[in-house]
């Protein structure tokens, strides 16, 4: 990230700490990523794709032939089991030749297409055959329940993703089935031996009381977290003052982004979400000073 001091030595650094790729279950390639962020004015960039680091090469290529103004940060989005739910842990900053995210990366991949075989075989039993096959043409790179529900909603078995959530995917669907993921104490020390910051990915999503939430911010912190986002697409002013209250209090560095993953939704863009107040402690200053 050769220009990365310059930049935050201008009066605005316009950053997006959370998107996505066609590696996970984002539409547009690291290429058509890059570009875009350019077009929308981000000069910041993390590429967090789901348990993948695939697509990170791609995207540094496409900066450096095309000398853009850009500068990107190394990231994933590992999915984590907690004492209250499953979360998502954004790694920023990582250094993708770690041999423990590596390895890491390799087993949430294979815990990925368990999930998915088992998840394929349940929409079988509900009149929905193929599905997995369908997917697997796309030749994606860690499967998502997104991928499935795209592959519904296009067979017409459900009209939006609220609905194939509701019938099929959700912890009521038919096709539920039992996630294995990493404990979130083993997710956030690989982040931080790989070199990253770990970040609680936009915990407001996440279906858990406000009091039981307070809880897994207190033990994301406890389990030695770094960040925590309070600014994300779909927070609405009353989420935002909370979770910066529980920023404050256990500690943790803010952390903002967009949550990218298609184009046409008008609600949600790189670069798009609440500005971060200017006087909080940041990820971006950390990452500053790792450099």
């Amino acid at each position: 990230m050769p220009n990365i001091k310059k930049l935050a030595s201008q009066t605005s650094v316009n950053y997006d700490f959370h998107s996505h790729t066609h590696f996970s279950d984002g539409a547009l390639s690291p290429k058509e990523l890059v570009m875009r962020a350019i077009d929308k004015g981000v000069n910041l960039l993390a590429i967090t794709d789901h348990d993948s680091i695939s697509g990170l090469q791609q995207a540094h290529t496409c900066k450096a032939k095309n000398d853009l103004s850009l500068d990107l940060i190394n990231g994933i989005e590992l999915s984590a089991n907690s004492d209250f739910c499953d979360i998502h842990i954004v790694g920023l900053g990582i250094d993708t030749g770690s041999n423990q995210l590596n390895q890491l990366v390799k087993e949430q991949k294979i815990k990925r297409w368990e999930r998915a075989e088992n998840i394929n075989k349940k929409l079988k039993k509900s009149g929905i055959d193929n599905i997995l096959e369908l997917i697997k043409e796309d030749h994606v790179d860690v499967i998502t329940r997104s991928h499935f529900a795209q592959k519904i909603i296009k067979l017409g078995f459900a009209k939006d993703n609220k609905q194939v959530f509701k019938r099929f995917l959700g912890r009521k669907g038919k096709a539920k089935a039992q996630n294995n993921w990493e404990s979130l104490e083993n997710c956030i020390r690989v982040i931080q031996e790989a070199g990253g910051l770990a970040v609680l990915a936009h915990p407001t999503r996440y279906a858990l009381s406000n009091r039981k939430l307070s809880y897994l911010i207190e033990e994301f912190k406890i389990e030695g977290g770094d960040g925590i986002e309070v600014s994300y697409p779909s927070l609405n002013p009353d989420q935002a003052s909370w979770l910066e209250m529980h920023r404050a209090k256990n500690d943790l560095l803010a952390s903002a982004g967009s949550d990218f993953h298609y184009p046409d939704l008008k609600w949600s863009d790189l670069g798009r979400f609440r500005e971060v107040k200017k006087d909080i402690p940041h990820v971006l200053d950390q990452l500053l000073l790792n450099l």
